[in-house]
C-alpha cells in the first residue's frame, strides 16, 4: 500500500508529545555514503517531529557520516513500525540554519516526504519493532524534549 503523507494517527505518533511512553521505540534512517553503500543508522522519536502531513524535521548528532550522507545526497529513507504497519518513508532533506543558542547542538534537516510505503501481509502480523532501554531516562528524556522543541524552531 502506497500512501502520500502522513494521516492523522501517524502525524500524533511523529508529534514529538509523550515521549515518556515513546522511550523505546527506534526507527532506522537509510542514507549512501559517497562510495553508493547503503548507511544504516538509528533514530529515536526524541530526534523526529512531523511539522505536517508532508514534512518532517530530523536532528541528528553533528559530523555523523548519517549527517554528511545527508548533506551530499539530499536523501534519506525512515523505516520505522507504527502499529502493525512498515513504514518506508523516502524523504528529501535539506540542512537548516544551526541554533546558536542550541541546548543540545545538533545538525538539524527540514524533510519532504515524497513517498510513503506500507508493507502489511494478510498472513502475519508485525509484533514488534527496534526497540531499547534508556541508560539513563531522565537525562535523555530532558534532552528529547530541548531536541524537539529546537527542532520546531
Amino acid at each position: 500500500m502506497e500512501i502520500a503523507q502522513l494521516d492523522a494517527e501517524l502525524l500524533e505518533w511523529f508529534s514529538g508529545s509523550d515521549l515518556e511512553n515513546k522511550q523505546h521505540e527506534a526507527m532506522q534512517l537509510l542514507t549512501v555514503t559517497d562510495g553508493q553503500w547503503p548507511h544504516v543508522a538509528m533514530i529515536s522519536m526524541g530526534e523526529v517531529v512531523a511539522l505536517s502531513p508532508n514534512g518532517l524535521r530530523l536532528a541528528l548528532w553533528r559530523g555523523t557520516q548519517t549527517s554528511m550522507n545527508m548533506m551530499e545526497t539530499g536523501k534519506a529513507t525512515l523505516i520505522a513500525i507504527y502499529g502493525q504497519r512498515l513504514l518506508h518513508i523516502r524523504l528529501e532533506v535539506q540542512l537548516l540554519p544551526e541554533l546558536t543558542n542550541a541546548v543540545h547542538p545538533r545538525d538539524r534537516y527540514e524533510c519532504k516526504i515524497r513517498h510513503i510505503r506500507i508493507d502489511q501481509a494478510p498472513y502475519a502480523e508485525i509484533t514488534s519493532g527496534i526497540t531499547f532501554q534508556l541508560k539513563d531516562e531522565t537525562a535523555t528524556l530532558i534532552r528529547w524534549v530541548d531536541t524537539i522543541e529546537e527542532l520546531k524552531k
